[in-house]
């Protein structure tokens, strides 16, 4: 099984993990990327806003045979959507849920739509300022970006006014005090839960997850397990939720994608590859929620190290 693995950065763990198994490919548009020297073999690609992109990843999966293309960044989703069929045509399945989940994942403010519509417990969130509404403090983000970038708490409408002028799309939220989770989920292709794994976001360093542990929570898991029976997801995707001391839990974004701290889902027990192989070769998959172990993972830096006549 070969798999091809878009924008791969510094996603060195998720590619080992792959990588146990299956062939795996990787695609950047950097020749500088640390994930490159983990590959079986790598290729520099053009930045997905490149108008010859599509037609440089059909060649490379058609020259390696890809079996299974997972893309890794959010910017590159719709237009891998538009061009599926051309991907299909030589063989390859694009690990990637439709367009209409697209839409609701890629904009914050069609996920608190969709969380509202579905009677799916959320922060109150606006677009705009609407004074009488506003209780702070708030916190202001991007509706569509990665990550945990330009997110900020806002104490009042000062702050708020001030980060409205620096942020694109701005989505005001209602602030939410409690436990953090980000829960891996895999869905089957009539988008049926098959994994669903929480984990505890204990530390966050440039926006991503350094400390996390998977929790077995079953109030977390029904309540994920009913977001994804709404969403009609098809493979991967994380969604993260806030559970406050009281019990209650309220659903804050979904991601149509891996998410950076899947490899504890990987040495929890639950092998994405295995999932993705059985997906994509229209296999039966069995549900395993709540087959994890509880384990904790703490992430550190490492180097690679190459003759730079090598570049």
């Amino acid at each position: 099984m070969n798999i091809l693995l878009t924008a791969i950065g510094k996603r060195v763990q998720l590619i080992k993990y792959f990588k146990e198994k299956f062939n795996i490919i990787g695609v950047d548009a950097s020749n500088q990327t640390p994930g490159s020297h983990f590959t079986n073999k790598f290729y520099t690609a053009p930045p997905c806003t490149h108008k010859q992109y599509i037609n440089v990843l059909l060649e490379i999966c058609l020259k390696e045979k890809i079996n299974i293309l997972i893309p890794l960044l959010e910017s590159e989703f719709f237009l891998l959507d538009m061009n599926r069929e051309k991907f299909q045509e030589i063989g390859t399945f694009i690990m990637l849920s439709d367009i209409d989940v697209l839409t609701i994942c890629n904009d914050k403010w069609a996920t608190y739509k969709f969380f509202k519509e579905n009677s799916i417990n959320t922060p109150i969130s606006h677009i705009k300022i609407i004074d009488e509404k506003l209780e702070f403090p708030l916190i202001i983000k991007p509706r569509q970006g990665m990550g945990s970038k330009q997110v900020f708490k806002v104490k009042d409408k000062e702050e708020l006014e001030f980060y409205i002028k620096r942020i694109e799309k701005p989505l005001i939220q209602e602030f939410v005090q409690g436990v953090e989770y980000t829960i891996d989920c895999f869905c089957d292709e009539e988008g049926c839960p098959i994994a669903i794994i929480p984990r505890e976001r204990i530390e966050i360093r440039a926006g991503e997850v350094s400390k996390s542990k998977t929790i077995k929570s079953w109030d977390i898991i029904d309540a994920a397990v009913n977001v994804c029976r709404k969403l009609k997801a098809i493979g991967p995707i994380t969604i993260q939720c806030i559970k406050m001391h009281t019990g209650e839990i309220k659903f804050i974004e979904i991601n149509s994608r891996l998410g950076g701290g899947v490899p504890l889902a990987f040495q929890a027990g639950v092998n994405y590859g295995e999932l993705m192989m059985q997906l994509a070769m229209k296999e039966k998959i069995y549900p395993m929620i709540g087959e994890f172990k509880e384990i904790t993972m703490l992430r550190y830096d490492e180097a690679v190290f190459y003759e730079s006549c090598n570049i």
